[in-house]
Formats: structure tokens, sequence, C-alpha cells
């Protein structure tokens, strides 16, 4: 058991330096496109494409950081061309944009399913078959220069962690360092709560900045550190496992979230100002 935990404590480690590079390059547009229903859309194809778990999160997290990137691209193309010209082209551009959505989200759930899974990876026939399930036809060309196109637009950095990768290491460590943790549980709760969250993504940070704020009227600076908060994994990982603990066994909750901390090195208040906002987000359900 020391061995397993020690191993799981240096991958840990390793995610938290990944999760550092990634709260660095935060930017205000992140998370943009997780809109509703984006989102039910990205999790209706994933159920339909009998994807691994892992993918259909990820696939969430390359839309969001693809069509954001994409539309920069496409308006400084736009921006190029005579002022006469602009408004046409863009109107032209938002309609194209529009109508491919289905196909993006499509090529981004191929893409994470080849990165997080050897034998659920999604066949160009499997996704014709959905497409046209859907009423769009594609042909297989067609298909493959949307996945190329997606790559390119992501510069092929397509490879980060989603906070489940978090959630099941910490977890793994929890149920080393307790026995007596129903961590099983703990995990099928936290799926659909990181479920709940992605749907309810606007909601939930709307709530926790003005949370975490202690003015009425949010500064720019309040606004910057903000933006390292939505894109901390770690600290989101370790918030949705408190609130399953909560949910699962409420008298466990204090020292779990105990645990947590101790394990992240991320302060008791921290995880449960997030907690509580999950809890929340539930309870409105």
């Amino acid at each position: 058991f020391a061995m397993e935990t020690e191993i799981l404590q240096d991958w840990l480690i390793n995610l938290a330096k990944k999760n550092t590079l990634f709260i660095n390059q935060a930017h205000s547009k992140q998370g943009l496109f997780k809109q509703i229903n984006a989102v039910e859309t990205i999790m209706y194809a994933a159920e339909k494409l009998k994807i691994a778990l892992e993918a259909k999160y990820l696939a969430i997290e390359l839309f969001d950081r693809f069509l954001y990137n994409h539309i920069q691209d496409l308006r400084d193309h736009v921006l190029k061309l005579p002022k006469k010209k602009q408004m046409k082209e863009w109107q032209k551009i938002q309609e194209g944009v529009s109508n491919q959505v289905l196909l993006r989200i499509v090529s981004c759930c191929q893409i994470a399913s080849k990165l997080t899974s050897h034998y659920k990876v999604v066949s160009i026939n499997r996704a014709k078959r959905f497409l046209r399930d859907c009423g769009y036809r594609y042909a297989s060309e067609s298909l493959l220069q949307s996945e190329l196109r997606v790559l390119k637009t992501l510069k092929f950095q397509v490879t980060e962690p989603t906070p489940i990768v978090y959630i099941e290491t910490m977890l793994e460590i929890l149920g080393c360092n307790n026995t007596e943790a129903d961590v099983k549980t703990y995990y099928y709760v936290a799926t659909k709560l990181l479920d709940l969250l992605y749907l309810k993504y606007h909601a939930f940070y709307k709530i926790l900045s003005e949370v975490t704020c202690s003015s009425s009227i949010q500064s720019t600076e309040h606004k910057k550190k903000f933006q390292k908060v939505k894109a901390d994994q770690l600290l989101l990982g370790a918030s949705i496992i408190g609130g399953a603990v909560f949910m699962v066994q409420h008298d466990k909750a204090d020292e779990m979230i105990e645990e947590l901390s101790r394990i992240t090195r991320i302060s008791q208040n921290d995880i449960i100002d997030f907690t509580s906002v999950l809890i929340q987000l539930v309870e409105e359900e």
C-alpha cells in the first residue's frame, strides 16, 4: 500500500504541475463556449458514439478551445478584407460556423476517443451513421478534413488532463489512506456532479465569483484572479469529491475535505467555497 500511495502521490504532483501551467495560460474567454446547448449535445453524442467517460469530458474541453480559436482565426481573416466587405463576409462565416457545429462536436469526440481509449475509438463509419441519424450527410473525406481542422486550430495541443483524471487520482489516494472510505460510491456521485457542473458551467462560476468577491462591484484585479480560479482543475476535482462525500456520507465531509486539503495543499476554505456552490446547484435542480 505504501508503494502504491507513493506512486499515486508522484502522479498527483505531475498533474499539479500541468495544472499550474494551465492556470498560467488562463484568459477571460476561457469556457465561453461551454454553453448548455453545446454541452448537452456533446454529452448526447458521447452516449450515442459510446466513447469512454474521460473522452466525453475531453471532447467538451476540446470543443470549447477549438471554437474560441477558430472564431479568432476567422475574425482575423475578416479584418484583413476591405471594410465594405467585412460585415457581409462575417455574416456568411457565422452561418457556416453554426451549420458545422455538430460536425465539429463529432470531430472532438473522435479525437478524444483516440486519446483516451484503444478499443472505443470512434470510426469514420460510426461518426457518419450518427450524423446521418441527426439529419446530416457527410462524406468520409469531410469528416477527415474536419478532424484535421480541429487539430490544426488547436496546434495539435490536445492531451490536457480533464477534471475526471484529477478526481480519479485523488480518490485512489483517499482509498489507500482510508480503507473505510466508500470510494466507488464517491466516484459514481462525483461523475454526476461533474456532469451537472459542465451543464451549469456559467451559473456555477457566476455564483462562485459573487461568493469569493468581498465587494458588490467586481474589480479588474478580482476578475483577473478569478480567471485563474476557473482554470484550476485540481481545485475543481477536490471540490467535486468534497461534494460527493457530503452527499453520500454527510458526517464524513469535514474529515475528507481536510484530507483533500492535505494531499493537494489547497486550503480547506477554497475547497469548501467550491463545494458549497456545487451543493447549491444540486439543491436547485
